[in-house]
């Protein structure tokens, strides 16, 4: 998979999205450790049910990953997708009529921003700011550098 392969439609970059690159399910999997860990069981009970919290830890490591837009990925729904399927374009950025409705429906807080770097500075070079930003562990929905490590997509830790 090429990098340009990493970048959605809508101007997310996959490698930055914690369904892509495999934290929401090392989020949940070292919760569900530390729950065992930690016996936080008997510490729960009245408070919620214990087991089905886990249940709900075991479908996030089950179901939270999405292999990108371009392969298939993403919601079904997206206009944005295929909008630029349609259209041909790399990215929405590309279209003469963005920000177009379509897009204001579906886009982050921080997409404009990332808009206005992608016409500072160009395609190739907002790509390989968006890969070195993710490689540094920037989830790029919660708009932060997140503490734990995603993993890669053969399944390695960032380091």
């Amino acid at each position: 998979m090429g990098k340009y392969d990493l970048v959605a439609p809508c101007g997310d970059y996959c490698a930055g999205c914690g369904q892509y690159n495999g934290l929401i399910i090392e989020t949940a999997k070292q919760m569900r450790e530390f729950a065992e860990l930690y016996a936080f069981e008997f510490r729960s009970e009245g408070a919620f049910d214990f087991k089905e919290f886990v249940r709900g830890l075991e479908w996030f490591i089950e179901n939270a990953k999405c292999p990108g837009c371009r392969q298939g990925g993403g919601p079904a729904w997206c206009d944005v997708k295929k909008c630029c399927f349609e259209k041909g374009l790399r990215i929405c950025f590309e279209c003469e009529e963005f920000p177009c409705s379509k897009f204001e429906e579906y886009a982050d807080p921080d997409t404009l921003d990332r808009y206005k770097r992608f016409k500072e500075i160009g395609f190739e070079k907002w790509v390989e700011e968006q890969a070195r930003k993710a490689k540094e562990g920037y989830e790029i929905h919660l708009q932060k550098v997140v503490s734990l490590k995603p993993q890669q997509p053969n399944g390695k830790i960032n380091s």
